[in-house]
């Protein structure tokens, strides 16, 4: 049964100027009347739009709605990208509240507006920077959870059947839903509303799976520009190597005696190592990123 934008509106509690608002973002595309080119409203259509405002009454922005309906992300990352930034918003509303009783001054005429905000401006640069950057990295270590996995068959997947049969196996180990899009020795599947592929790999310990999002750009944090996640996915994957390394250079240097022209070579090699895995890591993770 179809409705007029009126009914839809009634059946909705969404305003009209809101429901031509979404249809230009994408979010639902109305049949049009033959006769008169007015839109007409399928339960569907009505069912979407219940949805919308759904989402929007929890603040989520409309752009992650739309990746949402269009099967980008899923419901899961959606809600908890929304958790993230209401925790954000949270923050800021704590230190705004927490500020407010710090206005002392019961005339307006006595406020001093520059010594506030000078003050303001201080707290925001001495927490806002570190924040963000803590925020934005726990993003894009959990978007690296959903970019790839890997994973030890009990098979060598020399096979076909036997390859899907493995990835449905280790679906149903981790309780998640597979769905084999395309069989073969690289095949393609479905999982959480994400396609990936899936070859096989080599080790000391035998046959390893390696499963790699098609569309790795789809999943870079909403509001994160490609440059940053570059930069932070780097760091992510960087990390712990470069934390060894460092851990063992100051037990080097603790040793290290600089009157011996031995431990200057040793010196100077342990920064070329340095920075040779620093353009590494760069260059294989940063500059090869798709997106």
């Amino acid at each position: 049964m179809s409705r007029t934008i009126k009914e839809a509106q009634q059946l909705t509690g969404i305003t009209s100027q809101n429901i031509r608002y979404y249809e230009k973002q994408g979010l639902l595309t109305p049949e049009r009347n033959e006769e008169n080119s007015y839109r007409l409203y399928s339960e569907e259509d009505i069912g979407r739009l219940k949805m919308i405002r759904l989402f929007r009454k929890l603040g989520m922005p409309v752009g992650e709605i739309r990746r949402m309906f269009e099967g980008d992300i899923s419901l899961e990352e959606a809600i908890a990208s929304q958790i993230s930034r209401l925790q954000s918003q949270k923050e800021e509303l704590t230190a705004a509240l927490e500020f407010c009783g710090k206005i002392k001054e019961e005339q307006l005429a006595d406020v001093d507006p520059d010594m506030y905000l000078e003050e303001i401006e201080k707290e925001e640069r001495a927490g806002s920077v570190f924040m963000q950057f803590i925020n934005d990295y726990a993003q894009v270590v959990r978007s690296e959870a959903i970019r790839d996995f890997s994973f030890m068959p009990e098979d060598r997947c020399d096979d076909p059947e036997i390859f899907s049969q493995e990835l449905l196996k280790y679906a149903r180990e981790n309780k998640k839903t597979i769905v084999i899009t395309k069989k073969g020795l690289s095949p393609r599947f479905m999982m959480d509303g994400a396609e990936y592929k899936a070859y096989r790999t080599s080790s000391r310990l035998g046959i390893v799976i390696r499963c790699e999002l098609v569309h790795p750009e789809d999943y870079i944090p909403a509001g994160m520009t490609v440059r940053r996640y570059r930069i932070l996915r780097v760091i992510s994957i960087a990390a712990l190597p470069l934390l060894l390394w460092g851990i063992s250079a100051l037990c080097f240097l603790d040793r290290l005696d600089l009157r011996s022209p031995g431990s200057w070579l040793a010196l100077f090699v342990m920064g070329t190592v340095f920075l040779a895995d620093l353009f590494f890591v760069y260059y294989s993770h940063g500059k090869n990123f798709k997106g």
